[in-house]
């Protein structure tokens, strides 16, 4: 028995290195991928670039995936983007990089017609510098007038009264001077778009589908339009939609002819003096862009991706381009340019007689939902999660300044001989920190002159200002509406 015992041992002893070696070789886990982590460097766009970084990493199914940072933008942990490996390379969500033998990623990330280039190292981004605090005081408001629903809609001035649409779909006039009511008009649907003035009469859209022809000293309506969009449903922001349908097309009155978008996706040519209907153009989209017309053309961008010209007296088409994405924004025709941007991150010069693109000007994803406006040969235009009031050289497409105004800007500035006014949206829940307010911004430098600050709105998604701004030059004042249904005016010096 005993012998027996120490013969097993024996054995035992023996087997257990052999076996000990065994269970190690089995035990030794695979080799780690040498795509995973984070790999950091630049991102280039023609001759721009941004700081960039790319994480690799693998879902619950074991599928690799990619995640993206853009601190410029704000944009952290973006994804996940799945990964397919394709030969050597790694393809989805846009993306195509291979890991390079000089230890590198490199690739290509394209969309909407954008070529974004890279080639990373592994590592972390350094961590981004704080935004300064702004600079300027913090203005407040010479007078108010309280609403009942928020203002989306911008304000038209002449003859020293304001006028602009709620959505409460009324349609108001207010004294400039002191903000009294001069007259209220009930629509049947919101009006979100601007009020359009040409002579005696105003011009307002509502959402009920007609387009209101009133006289402008009192509320009489002088005809209505049925534009057929007032069955369509306006897809507002909020954190369950990605539409973000909250522009809205208004009159545009040219040689006794008013042009009109429509939700129902025409462009409308109207008698100015009957109401009745001259021609149409249609699109495959929703029109929320504003007509520009010039020289024998209308202007206008849809949701069908493309900006169109038309001819303005026959209502055939002239050209279009495809942007391949939405177009919400109002074309702005300057010296034969037509200045547009599009949620295909770009803003768009072309020619206005051939649609021949003169140069584009890329915001690194973020939308282009503000309308340009032009003086002294530069354009001023804000941008969507960007954040940013930009100046332009209109010629070249150059950046001339940019500033920071830390929510989105929707709407299309105001621009004076010192000023540039621009109200900014801010968003509750977002994946990027958004803050609404309303700014003064020097035109020469981009700093902000002063600012008037405004709190979330409890139960919405916006706050802030996307109503376009304008100008009451002889009182001094600049206007516009708030989301919290406010109408706000303010002294240009703050």
């Amino acid at each position: 028995m005993r012998r027996s015992l120490v013969l097993c041992l024996a054995i035992l002893l023996i087997a257990l290195p052999a076996l000990a070696q065994s269970a190690m070789l089995q035990a030794t886990p695979a080799s780690p991928d040498p795509l995973m982590g984070t790999w950091s460097g630049l991102f280039r766009a023609g001759d721009d670039s941004k700081s960039a970084a790319l994480r690799f990493d693998v879902n619950k199914k074991g599928d690799k995936v990619v995640f993206l940072d853009l601190p410029d933008l704000k944009f952290h942990n973006l994804g996940p983007f799945p990964l397919q490996r394709e030969g050597e390379n790694y393809v989805g969500g846009g993306f195509n990089l291979k890991l390079s033998e000089a230890g590198s990623v490199a690739g290509t990330l394209t969309f909407d017609g954008n070529d974004l280039s890279f080639e990373l190292k592994r590592g972390e981004l350094p961590a981004p510098t704080p935004a300064p605090p702004f600079t300027g005081h913090v203005a407040q408001p010479v007078w108010t007038f309280k609403t009942s629903a928020a203002l989306w809609s911008s304000p038209t001035v002449a003859d020293g009264v304001v006028y602009f649409g709620g959505s409460d779909g009324s349609i108001y006039a207010l004294k400039t001077s002191s903000g009294k009511q001069v007259w209220q008009f009930k629509t049947g649907g919101a009006v979100m778009g601007r009020a359009t003035i040409e002579g005696s009469y105003i011009y307002s859209l509502s959402d009920d589908g007609y387009l209101y022809k009133l006289e402008r000293r009192s509320p009489k309506l002088v005809w209505r339009f049925d534009t057929h969009g007032g069955t369509i449903k306006r897809d507002l922001p909020n954190p369950k939609t990605e539409g973000y349908d909250h522009q809205t097309s208004a009159a545009t009155v040219s040689n006794g002819t008013v042009y009109i978008g429509s939700a129902d996706g025409k462009l409308y040519a109207i008698d100015d003096k009957s109401g009745r209907e001259k021609w149409h153009f249609e699109t495959k989209g929703i029109v929320r862009s504003i007509p520009a017309v010039a020289n024998g053309q209308v202007f206008i961008g849809s949701y069908d991706h493309n900006v169109y010209a038309v001819d303005a007296e026959k209502g055939s088409l002239r050209w279009q381009f495809d942007t391949k994405q939405a177009v919400v924004s109002t074309p702005l025709v300057v010296d034969g340019a037509v200045y547009l941007g599009g949620r295909c991150s770009n803003l768009f010069a072309f020619d206005a007689a051939t649609g021949r693109i003169k140069w584009k000007f890329f915001y690194w994803t973020s939308w282009v939902e503000s309308s340009a406006r032009f003086r002294e040969g530069k354009l001023y235009i804000g941008s969507s999660d960007a954040q940013q009031l930009f100046a332009i050289d209109a010629a070249t497409g150059k950046r001339s300044w940019n500033v920071n105004l830390d929510g989105s800007v929707w709407s299309s500035p105001a621009v004076t001989d010192e000023h540039v006014f621009i109200g900014v949206v801010g968003a509750v829940p977002y994946f990027i920190p958004h803050h609404g307010g309303f700014f003064a911004v020097d035109r020469a430098n981009g700093k902000v002159a002063w600012r008037f600050p405004m709190s979330e709105i409890p139960g919405s998604m916006d706050s802030g200002v996307a109503s376009s701004p304008a100008m009451d030059n002889a009182n001094g004042l600049v206007l516009f509406g708030g989301l919290d249904g406010v109408f706000y005016a303010f002294k240009t010096a703050g």
